[in-house]
């Protein structure tokens, strides 16, 4: 049986919501430790000293973007009893798993309707996370108040400070992984990280700002929500396309859809086109309806066309078990009712809760 999803309440100092996160969830950080620390020694071939080596790289790159994040990081470490090396790689985890092409996985569905297509004239932006199975027990929501920035609701990895969710200003992040054949290891500002100072952010264009200038070696795409607006950032190594609503919507997957990426070859389809499937889905039921809702969306997110690898995705007992994916959690936001839904679990078959602020 799944375990019900920690929420961990944080506020003060960055190096302070770094330790009391640590103290409400240390078991689950230990476990995810131990969890990538252990695949990346399976899978990537990397050793402690390795994955070490990589940690440095990424303190350095990160106290040139925002040394606050590393304090946080700090202050986790501290309260876990762990080294901040460890800390520091589960926040860059992407960057290690991502950069092995060897090693691609399924994906996420995003979508997104601005007021004029949705019943109630709110903003609606949602999305399937869909990942390793490894970490169904071990994520957590994250809410967190640093000094006098917006308060934050987060659904994350246990040691993970950023991730998808929204502020009390009404700015919603959500993510889609991507790959192409100029993504390398190197030194970049970790994904997660970047998403976390955009959703520490007061403003959307500050949101947006905070994007463009991280430095990145790999490749992201992130969709953005405020009140009454929508943008998606598809991100590469050499450019960021910037990708407007459609007919009031918007949709991403795990495929590049950009026009500034075609300087580049998209390596991700070739291993698992389900994206351009799961895509072509998403936005066929999104033009279906006039209007659209916290229901509508919701049937869109458990769709199971071209199952296991469908939007609403399953472990395909096919795959090596390293490799096998579900959606750990399906996110619903509303950015004018600063409104934050989750499930533990595959829609279909798992509720939706929702997080006050």
């Amino acid at each position: 049986m799944k375990k019900q999803t920690k929420i961990v309440t944080v506020s003060g100092s960055r190096y302070e919501c770094g330790f009391q996160h640590g103290e409400q969830a240390r078991e689950l950080v230990k476990s995810n430790i131990g969890y990538y620390f252990n695949w990346w020694g399976r899978n990537l071939k990397m050793s402690k000293r390795d994955i070490y080596e990589r940690a440095d790289s990424i303190i350095d790159v990160c106290k040139g973007y925002d040394s606050g994040l590393v304090e946080e990081m700090r202050g986790l470490s501290d309260s876990v009893g762990v080294d901040l090396e460890e800390i520091v790689s589960l926040n860059g985890r992407y960057e290690l798993s991502w950069a092995s092409p060897a090693q691609l996985l399924g994906g996420c569905t995003c979508i997104a309707t601005l007021p004029s297509r949705s019943e109630s004239g709110d903003t609606l932006i949602a999305q399937n996370w869909d990942y390793r199975i490894g970490v169904n027990d071990s994520c957590i929501i994250l809410r967190s108040k640093v000094g006098k920035g917006p308060s934050v609701i987060m659904h994350t990895e246990a040691g993970i400070i950023g991730h998808k969710g929204i502020n009390i200003n009404g700015i919603g992040v959500v993510v889609n992984a991507l790959v192409s054949n100029v993504d390398r290891m190197g030194d970049s500002v970790p994904f997660f990280l970047v998403c976390r100072k955009m959703l520490d952010c007061n403003s959307f264009s500050e949101a947006i700002r905070v994007l463009l200038n991280a430095k990145r070696c790999v490749s992201y795409n992130v969709m953005l929500g405020g009140e009454g607006v929508l943008v998606d950032l598809e991100a590469s190594p050499l450019d960021v396309s910037i990708i407007y609503p459609d007919n009031g919507m918007l949709v991403h997957t795990n495929h590049f859809i950009g026009d500034r990426s075609y300087k580049i070859k998209d390596n991700y389809i070739l291993n698992d086109s389900s994206s351009i499937t799961r895509y072509i889905v998403s936005k066929i039921k999104l033009d279906a309806s006039e209007y659209h809702s916290f229901e509508s969306f919701k049937e869109i997110l458990t769709n199971h066309y071209d199952y296991p690898s469908s939007i609403c995705y399953h472990p395909d007992p096919r795959k090596a078990e390293d490799l096998r994916e579900e959606t750990v959690s399906s996110i619903y936001m509303v950015p004018e009712k600063k409104m934050f839904k989750y499930t533990e679990g595959p829609p279909c078959s798992n509720e939706f809760k929702q997080v006050p602020f």
